[in-house]
């Protein structure tokens, strides 16, 4: 089937059975977009299988701003949105903050700019 992107005609297959969809072999956590952002950005991450899971925003002097995820997950991919505030609901400061995401003892963890 044809379908049109940005413009230009590609090709793409439909796909209409679930058990075609292929689940993520290894934890990942991608890089921010926009970066730098304001007011928010979206956040990006893959599970390949069951897990507890903490995605947590941090100032460069390693104090937490906001915990985005604190709980179990099923297998498969993740967006979510943070709006650039802490988690009493202030906004934080135009500056470097750290994401990590925390799974058993696998940790990754990626640079954003926010700007005001």
């Amino acid at each position: 089937e044809e379908v049109s992107l940005n413009g230009g005609d590609t090709s793409a297959e439909v796909v209409d059975d679930p058990a075609t969809f292929v689940l993520p072999d290894s934890y990942t956590l991608w890089q921010n977009w926009p970066n730098p952002f304001n007011p928010e950005t979206q956040i990006r991450y893959n599970l390949p299988q069951e897990s507890f899971v903490e995605l947590t925003v941090y100032d460069l002097v390693g104090q937490k701003v906001r915990i985005l995820v604190f709980d179990y997950q099923s297998p498969g991919s993740y967006t979510l949105t943070w709006d650039g505030r802490d988690d009493s609901g202030y906004e934080a400061a135009a500056g470097v903050y750290l994401y990590s995401l925390q799974v058993g003892d696998v940790i990754k963890t990626r640079k954003m700019a926010l700007i005001r």
